[in-house]
């Protein structure tokens, strides 16, 4: 074998050894690479027996806060994290959930996003009552009842632009657990992060 021969099959062997380390199975790899200090270490995922879906991440600086209120949480199923709490922002207008969502900082990180309307019906399970989420989930302070606003969504409505999507995770809302909301009434805010989705904002 020939110098370039062997050139060539080192580069293949890494390359191999890259495809590897990408396609390998969840509990083993760190599919939401945070880097610790700028360094090349993942944050280390926390697994949840109660339900393997998920896996959880509580950052060091959260130790002085309640807990849970840094915490966050990667839905393997969707690749997407969500905070942990699901009463961080309180309810606002849709306006509002928006920019507080853009300037959270959880989990030492920005880019937080209200979810679409797609996304935060992902984490909600219809078989469940009274609050349609995954048996054993690791969220903390979700908002359902009787009288309790529903959690807003980036969606906008088709028709009208003054009206947006909002999903109600109380299986006792109706039989639907997704629907319009004019976006000057108070919702919850569910901050996620991850994915390419973003607002259209058509009033």
């Amino acid at each position: 074998m020939d110098d370039l021969e062997q050139k060539v099959e080192k580069i293949g062997d890494r390359v191999a050894e890259k495809v590897t380390m990408a396609i390998c199975t969840f509990g083993k790899c760190h599919i939401w690479r945070i880097l610790e200090d700028g360094s090349d270490r993942s944050v280390h995922w926390i697994d949840h027996p109660a339900n393997p879906r998920f896996v959880l991440h509580a950052p060091p600086s959260a130790l002085p806060n309640p807990p849970g209120s840094q915490d966050v949480v990667l839905d393997k199923e969707t690749g997407l994290v969500w905070a942990r709490n699901a009463n961080l922002l309180g309810s606002q207008n849709w306006l509002d959930a928006n920019t507080l969502c853009r300037e959270l900082e959880l989990a030492n990180r920005m880019g937080w996003r209200l979810p679409t309307v797609e996304e935060l019906s992902s984490i909600i399970d219809p078989r469940q009552s009274p609050l349609a989420l995954p048996p054993g989930h690791p969220f903390l302070s979700v908002q359902h009842g009787s009288g309790i606003p529903a959690y807003w969504t980036s969606s906008n409505a088709e028709n009208p632009a003054g009206a947006a999507w909002f999903v109600n995770p109380w299986r006792g809302a109706g039989p639907h657990l997704a629907g319009l909301g004019n976006k000057s009434i108070q919702g919850y805010v569910w901050p996620v992060r991850g994915g390419t989705a973003g607002v259209s904002w058509n009033w």
